[in-house]
Order: structure tokens, then C-alpha cells, then sequence
């Protein structure tokens, strides 16, 4: 059920002044601001660049304000996080100038009291408020912005607020040439973990009481936000059920619904990030979201891309095809028994070339690149 608007209000609350003093800014500080999402890749981007920027410039505080609802993987990171509801979770009535006011409110208060140096957003669109509130105070201010690969009208209303930041960094899309605008600065995929963060796959097969001489296969459509997963999952489950030699492994997202599908002799990981365990997947089956899709390449998880076709902005499809070209996964939309035990067996009998393939595919991590780069322009 939707919350009234005085319920979220409460969620969000007011600026606590008395928590507010325990907290000493050093007029150091940079904000990260991570719009919601479909799913959590304006966050985690931000996260993956906030954790190696505290590593490189001890002494600054970072500070988060959200409209994500996964705003306690902030807390969990060690790092001061605000939240302010999306407007989408409002009730009706409340019009888009009014939560923009809202949202100028908690964050003027927030900028003040911490006064930034900087200012780092990720989303598709900077919010009037955001706009308004960060014109206040004299700080640079840096827009992570990865563009879709559709292009509509928001794409230009986009191009116009790109004049308020002095620096515009956009992520790369893996295997994807297109020509760069000058006026930006572009990076390789950032990716949230380094791979000596990755888990230990016999720990997690004895932890997970998988048999002997099994194939772990990890199944993670997406949040199932923007499109209905719960069939796919099941035909997959059905299907693979049939191999013997194969545990099922599904991914849960944090910030979906639970999934309604048979859970007998499967495993349900709803954890963050599912990156930790991809030591221990023989195979994936997986939507090609940004994120997920290179994190999988990066980490050489042999991978068969279900993409999703309703996205406004992502070309799903288009970038599971880039993998296909460079021979480091496949793509199954017609789930069929027979089309999904085909690309469970080509996959499974050429795991090593599609693992190194999928990891030249996206050799480096720009998260570093990104974190030096905030650090050089801090002072």
C-alpha cells in the first residue's frame, strides 16, 4: 500500500540538530547524491567511488543524501546518510513543485551544516531542487552521468542542466565505439567491488551445502520494477531442475518483492553486493542491466543475458549482443526447454574461453580512475 505523505515525511524526518552535533564537519567534506532507481546502479556507482576516495583522502568527510531506498547500504559502508523519499512513493496530490521544495528544504539544511567542497550526483536527471540548492553554496560540483542507449526527449532537457556542473564523467559502455564529447570526461564501467574482495568459492560451496561435483548456475532478472521476472525465473527453475548436476542459485534484489516461485532445492541470496559470490557461479543467467552485466564480464562469470526489452532508456539487448560479438556470452529470449538446455550445455563446455573473453571485454575498473580524479580536485 502507498504511504500517505505525512507517513513519508516521518520516514525521511526532519534533520535531527541534536545527532547533527555529534557530527564535527572540517569543511573537507563531499556530498554524494544518488538518485532511485529501477535498480541500484546510481548507488552503488557512488558507493564504489566514495569507499576508494576515503582510502585516498583520509581526513574528508563524505556525506550521502538519497531518494534510494537501499539507503542503508550508506550506513553499512561507514558513511553519513540522509534520506528523502522518490516522488513516485507520494501520494498524488503531491505535485512535482511541492517535493522538489521538500527536497530544496532537507538538502539546504544538509549543505549548510556540512558545508562540501563538492558535490558528486548520479541520475539520469538532476532534480530543481537539486539545482537550486546546490547554487547556494560556492562548491564544485561533478555529475556521474551515464547516458542510456535509447535516446528521447529528456536526453536533450538533460544536455541543458549539464551547465550546472563544472565536471560531467560518463562511465563507458563495454565494446560499444561512439564518438565523445569534448565537454566531458569518460571512464571505464565502474564496478563496485576489486576482485580480491570476491569470496572463496569452496568456503561458499561448503557454506551453501552443495553437492559434490555440482555446477552452480546464478539466476538474477533484475528487481522486477519495471517488468514481470517471476514466470522467466520459474520456466528457468523447471528447466534446470532437470539437470541433475545443477544448484540453483537465485538472486534476490534488495529492493524488489520477494519472489513467488517454487524454492524446493533452490537457494534464494537476497544479500548486496551478489558480486561477492560470483567466485562460486559456473554459470549466470542474468538480465544485461548496466551494472550486473559488467560486473559479470569484469569478473569472467560465463554468462547467458535475458535482456530486458522494457526499459525506457537501456538498450539492454544491445549491449548482451557485444558480449555475444566478443564471444563471452550468449542470449536466450525464447525460453523454451529446448533453447535453454542448448545454451546451458555451450555454455557449461566452454566456461574457460567465455570467462576470459567476458574479462577482456572489460579489463579494468573505473572507479579508481574516478576516486583520483575527485581527490585531485578536492583542494
Amino acid at each position: 500500500m502507498r504511504q500517505s505523505f505525512e507517513e513519508l515525511l516521518e520516514s525521511a524526518g526532519p534533520i535531527d540538530v541534536k545527532a547533527l552535533r555529534t557530527i564535527k564537519p572540517n569543511g573537507r567534506g563531499i556530498i554524494f547524491i544518488p538518485t532511485n532507481g529501477a535498480g541500484l546502479g546510481h548507488l552503488t556507482r557512488l558507493l564504489a567511488i566514495a569507499k576508494r576516495l576515503k582510502k585516498r583522502i583520509l581526513d574528508t568527510e563524505i556525506i550521502f543524501f538519497t531518494t534510494s531506498l537501499a539507503k542503508h547500504l550508506i550506513i553499512q559502508e561507514g558513511f553519513i546518510g540522509y534520506y528523502f523519499p522518490t516522488k513516485t512513493l507520494f501520494d498524488s496530490h503531491v505535485t512535482a513543485s511541492r517535493w522538489n521544495n521538500l527536497f530544496l528544504k532537507q538538502l539546504s539544511d544538509i549543505l549548510k551544516y556540512h558545508n562540501p567542497q563538492m558535490l558528486v550526483f548520479d541520475g539520469t536527471f538532476p532534480y530543481l531542487g537539486l539545482i537550486q540548492s546546490m547554487n547556494q553554496l560556492d562548491l564544485k560540483k561533478i555529475w556521474i552521468k551515464r547516458e542510456g542507449s535509447k535516446v528521447n526527449d529528456s536526453d536533450k532537457r538533460g544536455k541543458e542542466k549539464e551547465k550546472f556542473f563544472d565536471f560531467v564523467i560518463t562511465p563507458r559502455e563495454a565494446g560499444l565505439s561512439t564518438s565523445e564529447d569534448t565537454g566531458r570526461i569518460y571512464c571505464n564501467p565502474i564496478i563496485y567491488l576489486e576482485k580480491s574482495e570476491l569470496l572463496d568459492r569452496s568456503q561458499l560451496l561448503k557454506q551453501w551445502k552443495v553437492p559434490e561435483n555440482s555446477k552452480v548456475v546464478y539466476i538474477q532478472l533484475g528487481a522486477g520494477n519495471i517488468n514481470n521476472i517471476t514466470n522467466d525465473i520459474t520456466v528457468l527453475i523447471q528447466n534446470l531442475k532437470q539437470r541433475k548436476e545443477i544448484f540453483i542459485v537465485i538472486g534476490e534484489s534488495i529492493i524488489g518483492k520477494k519472489l513467488k516461485i517454487p524454492k524446493n532445492n533452490v537457494m534464494i541470496l537476497r544479500d548486496y553486493p551478489n558480486s561477492q559470490f560470483f567466485k562460486a557461479f559456473d554459470l549466470a543467467i542474468c538480465a544485461s542491466g548496466y551494472n550486473s552485466f559488467h560486473e559479470l564480464m569484469h569478473f569472467g562469470v560465463p554468462s547467458i543475458f535475458i535482456p530486458n526489452r522494457e526499459t525506457i532508456k537501456d538498450d539492454q539487448f544491445g549491449r548482451a549482443m557485444r558480449a555475444v560479438q566478443a564471444n563471452a556470452g550468449m542470449i536466450l529470449e525464447n525460453l523454451t526447454p529446448e533453447s535453454i538446455n542448448n545454451a546451458v550445455e555451450i555454455s557449461l563446455n566452454n566456461r574457460d574461453p567465455l570467462s576470459k573473453n567476458a574479462m577482456s571485454l572489460v579489463p579494468d575498473n573505473g572507479a579508481d580512475s574516478v576516486a583520483q580524479f575527485i581527490a585531485a580536485h578536492c583542494h
